[in-house]
């Protein structure tokens, strides 16, 4: 038997560190470890030694023989991956690689870091590891550590928050101080924190919801942001009530794993009797077309699994093109074709089943009110989608803070981790940036693991070159 992957993979890739059999693909390094969705474990060169298990911050590796019903498809694309495209095997033998230090042990290198989620937890892991005297204090807008890990990620997604436990370490060092209820830009400059300390590495996320075009900015009642459910969900303190009943029929703008865990908190609220209740249909509107989806097929099969609901594709949206061969474009393709044509956008009043509806192709154009107060979306094909409500998830963009450039992305300008100006394109002294901040609204918990790397590595190049 073999041990298999499953899709909340975190990419942190510690099991490729300790397997002996060199058959986790892709590693890091390799071609395509940045755009894979998971890792994948050959079938063939396994030998369950369970040594991945034990490694996995997110238990998300099973022996085969253990999988659940919902589970058996992972065993499947763990094979198809190396049916289709064979790891090369790598040398047993690896090149040694000198990590420069922060410093001297004399040296008492004083790093800011601000913010506590996932992507400062790696930077401050890394720090650690190169300097035995550096001092480290995070600065945390809220009460608590872990950024979104604790507070935008869905509780059905077990494995992942259960990363928590990777923050121990690091964060009870006597190396590390950490500033709670302290943000950035409000209660300490970054002016001031240039002052103090040697470097300020950005790791404050991408947590500012990207805005749906300038009719938006006075959206009142029955249009809500997808982040805002999903932390009232984790943060009772969040203050977040919906302002009236999101139903019988809800929008969800964007089609990513946020908007798909939007709807299975809908799905829950319908079952426990809660304020979704009324909700009877949802209507998702993706930008891009099914082979261009933004969710990871483990979040579609997901949504496949959901009890009391069915998953239809909009008969009028794009579908999958002809002859389309991938395993998930063709389950999409197999979906229940559903006409949401209908003048008044209700299609339905049953009580029973959550119908949730796939539109491919709807990238929208304005976000309006309807005269009897419900909510009208227009896309770039011409059709007008009509609800109760309207709930975005259409991506994030790092919230701006004074010092700090932010492009048109909603990314700060960097190179490899150096914070650069936008008017100049040259390093700004002692600025770093790390996570969503660096490279976008992308990736998984464990892709900040080599990022973190990378902007440390720059970081001890600078300090070593101003002695």
């Amino acid at each position: 038997m073999t041990h298999v992957v499953l899709g909340h993979c975190c990419k942190d890739a510690s099991c490729v560190r300790v397997c002996p059999q060199n058959c986790i693909h892709p590693a890091p390094g390799e071609a395509g470890f940045e755009s894979a969705e998971t890792l994948f474990i050959d079938p063939r060169s396994c030998i369950d030694c369970t040594a991945c298990v034990e490694a996995c911050p997110a238990s998300a590796i099973k022996p085969e023989w253990t999988l659940t019903v919902t589970e058996r498809p992972y065993a499947a694309r763990n094979a198809e991956f190396f049916e289709q495209a064979p790891a090369k095997s790598r040398p047993r033998s690896r090149r040694i690689r000198f990590e420069q230090p922060l410093g001297k042990p004399s040296e008492m290198r004083k790093i800011a870091v601000v913010g506590s989620g996932p992507a400062a937890m790696y930077t401050i892991r890394e720090l650690l590891r190169r300097s035995t005297s550096v001092r480290i204090t995070i600065f945390e807008q809220h009460g608590e550590i872990g950024g979104l890990l604790r507070r935008g990620v869905s509780r059905d997604h077990v494995g992942v928050r259960d990363m928590m436990r990777l923050f121990d370490v690091p964060f009870n060092d006597d190396r590390v101080t950490i500033l709670h209820d302290t943000e950035v830009g409000v209660d300490v400059s970054v002016e001031d924190l240039r002052t103090r300390f040697d470097a300020i590495v950005l790791a404050c996320g991408a947590s500012q919801p990207r805005r749906l075009g300038p009719t938006t900015a006075d959206r009142g009642e029955g249009v809500y942001e997808a982040i805002d459910i999903l932390v009232a969900e984790n943060c009772e303190a969040s203050g977040f009530r919906p302002r009236g009943p999101l139903g019988p029929r809800s929008l969800v703008i964007g089609a990513g794993n946020v908007a798909f865990d939007v709807i299975r908190w809908m799905a829950r609220a319908r079952d426990r009797g809660a304020a979704a209740q009324a909700v009877t249909e949802v209507v998702v509107l993706s930008r891009s077309a099914p082979d261009r989806a933004s969710f990871t097929p483990s979040a579609f099969y997901e949504l496949l699994d959901l009890e009391n609901a069915e998953v239809l594709i909009d008969q009028a949206g794009r579908r999958p093109g002809a002859g389309a061969d991938a395993p998930l474009l063709r389950d999409i393709s197999a979906l229940p074709a559903a006409d949401i044509s209908a003048a008044d956008g209700r299609t339905t009043t049953d009580v029973g089943r959550l119908r949730v509806v796939l539109s491919f192709g709807q990238e929208v154009t304005d976000l309006g009110k309807t005269v009897a107060g419900g909510v009208a979306v227009t896309t770039t094909t011409g059709r007008t989608f009509l609800a109760d409500s309207a709930i975005c998830a259409t991506g994030f963009t790092t919230k701006p803070l004074d010092g700090i450039p932010v492009d048109e992305r909603g990314v700060v300008p960097n190179r490899r981790g150096r914070v650069i100006s936008l008017e100049t394109s040259e390093p700004l002294e002692g600025l770093y940036v790390v996570g969503w901040a660096k490279r976008g609204a992308v990736g998984g918990v464990g892709d900040n693991r080599s990022c973190a790397a990378g902007t440390v590595t720059q970081l001890a190049a600078d300090l070593h070159s101003r002695v």
